[in-house]
This record gives C-alpha cells, sequence and structure tokens, in this order.
C-alpha cells in the first residue's frame, strides 16, 4: 500500500473546511437576504401599497385620487432595458425625487417619514429600512 504525505491530507482537510464555510457562509447570505426582502415587503405593504397597489401595479386604493397616478413598480426594470437601478430608486423613494412622469410632490420623502413614523434616530437603519424595499421591489419585477 502506497503511503499517501501528510501534506496531501492536510489539502483535502482544508479544501473540505473551506467548501463547508463558504457553505455557511451562503446560507447565512441567503437567510439575511431572504429576511430584508421579507421586511421590505412589509414595510412596503404598511407605506407605499395604499397608492401603489399590494401587488405594486400601481393601483392602489388611494391611486384614483392622485393627479399623476402611481407607476406599475412591476416594471421599473422593464422602462430600463432590463436594469434594476437599485441605487436611484432607493433615492426616488428616500427622497421623492421627481422623475419625469412619477411625482408631482404627492409621494412623500419616505426618508423623513420613517424616521417619525417608526421613531428612527438612526440614518442608517432608516437607509437599511430603504434598502430593504428596494431589494423586495427587485424581486417582483416582470
Amino acid at each position: 500500500m502506497k503511503k499517501v504525505p501528510f501534506s496531501k491530507h492536510l489539502l483535502v482537510v482544508a479544501v473540505l473546511a473551506t467548501a463547508i464555510a463558504l457553505s455557511i457562509l451562503e446560507a447565512c447570505t441567503d437567510k439575511s437576504e431572504k429576511a430584508a426582502i421579507a421586511e421590505g415587503r412589509e414595510l412596503f405593504l404598511s407605506y407605499c401599497a395604499i397608492c401603489h397597489g399590494e401587488n405594486a401595479d400601481g393601483k392602489g386604493s388611494m391611486a384614483g385620487l392622485l393627479s399623476t397616478p402611481p407607476l406599475d413598480l412591476r416594471k421599473i426594470a422593464q422602462r430600463r432595458n432590463g436594469q434594476f437601478p437599485e441605487d436611484e430608486i432607493a433615492r426616488i423613494i428616500a427622497t421623492a425625487e421627481r422623475v419625469p412622469g412619477h411625482s408631482l410632490g404627492e409621494m412623500p420623502a419616505w426618508w423623513e417619514t420613517f424616521k417619525k413614523a417608526e421613531h428612527i434616530d438612526d440614518p442608517a437603519v432608516v437607509r437599511q429600512k430603504i434598502e430593504h424595499i428596494v431589494a423586495y421591489l427587485k424581486t417582483i419585477q416582470e
């Protein structure tokens, strides 16, 4: 029987340990990503659905009262050649940035709204909540 050098055993152990560590890291990332999307959905339903609709189709119960109809948020990427601009969407949500065909000032600046409604003093927490809404919106693109 031929002896296998110790260094080869060590290499096999190192490869297996790396694979296990990567698997654990991926599972943790998936869990935190799923949690972020779930929170984003809950925030969307609580704050955005009244205008944009529960399905984000732009047909919320308040939509008919607005001078500019809310957009179908399921088609953000479609309107942008298949790209979902996360930073731009976060900025629009946070500041109610006026976008052609979107806002005449009827959409609130959610940055300030979240701070007050959720009693948040930490800007990082507000930013995270907005990022979670963006993560959710990214998952519902058609």
